[in-house]
């Protein structure tokens, strides 16, 4: 290329059109920063979303924005060839391994610079608009008629996955909520996800599980926290009801130490999520490991805007699944960016911009 290429960022804050209940606190809004290479004409852009008290690249927003523009500043001086540099990143950027949201925002922009195609990061049956992917709906935590409002609208909508978040509000009340669904939609008509956050102990784990159990639960995400390992191994083990490692694997950032996690506790599925386990180079390792190991996986988006989840869906796209992706659809926040992608009937879906 004749220009050299240029990157810059620059944030950006959502605003969530609800309370977003979570077992880390209410959020109310969204930071994220976007990179934007510039070269030859052409724009990519890519996000780097962050949640706080679980990025484990973020500490503030000092901290942050200084690792960011050290990365840029080193980027605009390099003269490595860009198709290169995508292949290349942790060479060049070695502590790329500990920012994973950085990572994943610096594939994006590089993919969609690269692309012949505007709006194209992964050319694949569903970014070309020829594929949906099945998602599930996701029920937020509040109060129980809030979360009841909230299963009803998505089973209009035509779900057949929903995924609750639990281990925040009391959980005999979270109980009460999805035995009131499960009487209503038997497993036949409704598949029913949990994810805990690591909300409970050893203490009342197993109870919780026995009673997901008799609910005809198809899995659990993170019901214990990270540190805990032989108890997660043991739960895997006795798959009560079947264990999802998400948490989990954020401390992992090298190939020695994701296969000890998988193989020390065999969980049932792993649950990838770009920003925050490995970038695309990250989630693709992941992949590569669960399959070996006939561990089951789904990749989902973690409250990126459209830019974000654009990729995320676009990279998901790459593999053929039979299980629902846990992509959300930009619909969380009051203002979004725009993008191509559709929601109908628990199915996403993406259209390329049309041009000239």
């Amino acid at each position: 290329m004749d220009v050299s290429p240029i990157f810059t960022v620059q944030k950006h804050e959502l605003a969530f059109n609800f309370p977003a209940g979570t077992s880390r606190g209410v959020l109310s809004t969204k930071k994220l920063w976007l990179i934007t290479l510039s070269v030859d004409g052409k724009q990519g852009v890519g996000e780097c979303s962050i949640i706080e008290g679980l990025s484990p690249d973020y500490i503030n927003d000092a901290q942050y924005e200084k690792q960011l523009s050290d990365i840029i500043l080193r980027l605009n001086q390099c003269s490595i060839p860009l198709d290169h540099l995508l292949f290349t990143l942790d060479d060049f950027l070695p502590e790329l391994r500990y920012f994973p949201s950085i990572r994943f925002g610096l594939e994006c922009a590089l993919r969609a610079c690269l692309s012949p195609v505007p709006g194209l990061l992964f050319d694949n049956s569903f970014s070309r608009g020829e594929r949906a992917i099945p998602i599930n709906g996701l029920i937020w935590m509040g109060s129980p008629e809030w979360m009841q409002d909230q299963v009803e609208k998505k089973v209009k909508e035509g779900y057949s996955v929903l995924k609750f978040k639990i281990g925040a509000i009391d959980w005999e009340q979270e109980h009460e909520i999805i035995q009131q669904v499960r009487k209503h939609f038997g497993p036949e008509k409704l598949t029913i996800r949990v994810d805990a956050n690591g909300g409970f102990t050893q203490s009342n784990v197993r109870q919780i599980l026995n009673q997901l159990s008799d609910l005809s639960v198809h899995s659990i995400e993170q019901p214990v926290a990270v540190n805990e390992i032989e108890l997660l191994a043991a739960l895997c083990k006795e798959a009560i009801v079947p264990i999802a490692l998400d948490e989990s694997l954020i401390p992992c950032y090298s190939l020695a130490e994701k296969v000890a996690l998988l193989d020390r506790v065999c969980p049932q599925y792993i649950i990838l999520k770009p920003s925050l386990h490995g970038g695309i180079s990250g989630t693709k390792s992941w992949i590569d490991l669960a399959t070996e190991r006939g561990i089951g996986w789904w990749m989902t988006s973690a409250l990126e805007s459209n830019v974000g989840l654009t990729a995320i869906a676009q990279f998901a796209g790459e593999y053929h699944f039979t299980l629902p992706q846990g992509l959300g659809t930009g619909g969380l926040f009051t203002t979004n960016f725009n993008c191509g992608l559709s929601l109908s009937k628990g199915f996403l879906s993406h259209h390329l911009p049309e041009h000239g």
